[in-house]
């Protein structure tokens, strides 16, 4: 029995190495970004073993009573993602920070795989830190959207500096499927291969079909960020469950959090179901705790922008701490 059962175990390795030989290892590695920053007034901060993380700072034409922290995630862009809530903010005297990850946006590193996925969450608890030590004693807000939301929530349950409230937008906790957006069945079946045999292979397509998304705000979104060379489109199986571990722990992370919580909802999102966004709010035992239902929104960034004067409101509510 123990002979037979060797010679299986044999054979079926033998399969896996001979299918990851003829499927090769999926996309290029691609180590630097392969478009230039073109954000005026950014630079690179050092983060955990020297990787060069690329971060950019906007002040108000007034001095400063606040600090948005944008939380990205590693699908971040070229440009600027929510320019109509940059505007407002920088009216009311709020100041903006962004950092791109390691192997993301215009910071260094392998694009869509990382060894360990610790350093991902310490890159941004780094830009945390900067954006303390470029606005001292201002209150910092984070604002995190889908994946960049999961992200937030761990980013304020570990930070090193006080924050004053978290903005989540659309969370990526449950999700479900959505054409244009969403993997099918075929696709779980090669993940399901790719996590037993090309685990660190750069295998994974998370923007194949945009055309497809229904929405059409959503579509233009997914179209434009196939066009930019900046936003990472395939990752690894080690990257992916990496980046789910950080996605599962929200409602934990959220009942965590001690600091004001925005929840903010597209009505017309296919991707995030509702109940989650509803789970990670009802985990929060702040008593300071809300819940903006976007019309309008979508998944992307119409969800921001067609509430840029309720998001400014809140921020501008909480701008003292609470008696």
């Amino acid at each position: 029995m123990r002979h037979r059962w060797g010679s299986a175990a044999r054979r079926l390795g033998a399969v896996g190495v001979a299918a990851a030989l003829l499927f090769g290892c999926g996309f290029p590695r691609v180590a630097e970004p392969p478009a230039a920053p073109r954000v005026e007034g950014a630079r690179f901060i050092e983060g955990p073993g020297g990787a060069r993380l690329w971060v950019a700072v906007r002040s108000p034409r007034v001095e400063p009573w606040g600090v948005v922290y944008f939380v990205n995630g590693p699908e971040v862009g070229s440009d600027e993602p929510y320019p109509e809530l940059t505007r407002a903010l920088d009216a009311s005297g709020v100041a903006t920070v962004t950092l791109h990850v390691r192997g993301a946006g215009f910071s260094s590193g392998v694009r869509g795989d990382v060894e360990d996925y610790a350093l991902v969450l310490e890159d941004l608890q780094r830009g945390l830190d900067h954006a303390w030590d470029a606005f001292p004693g201002k209150r910092i807000f984070l604002f995190g959207h889908s994946v960049g939301a999961a992200f937030a929530l761990h980013v304020a349950t570990h930070a090193r500096t006080p924050i004053a409230g978290v903005v989540l937008v659309n969370p990526a906790y449950r999700l479900r499927y959505a054409e244009g957006m969403g993997p099918s069945f075929g696709d779980y079946v090669r993940f399901a291969f790719d996590t037993a045999f090309r685990w660190s292979c750069i295998t994974v397509d998370m923007n194949s079909n945009p055309g497809a998304t229904k929405d059409p705000s959503d579509r233009a979104e997914g179209l434009r960020m196939q066009r930019d060379p900046a936003v990472v489109r395939y990752f690894s199986m080690r990257a992916m469950f990496g980046e789910r571990a950080v996605m599962g722990d929200c409602e934990r992370n959220a009942a965590a959090l001690e600091v004001p919580l925005l929840l903010v909802q597209g009505a017309r999102d296919a991707l995030v179901d509702p109940a989650g966004s509803d789970a990670i709010l009802a985990a929060a035992r702040v008593p300071d705790k809300t819940k903006l239902v976007a019309e309008s929104g979508a998944h992307g960034a119409s969800a921001v922008e067609t509430e840029t004067r309720a998001l400014v409101a809140w921020l501008e509510r909480h701008r003292a701490p609470a008696p």
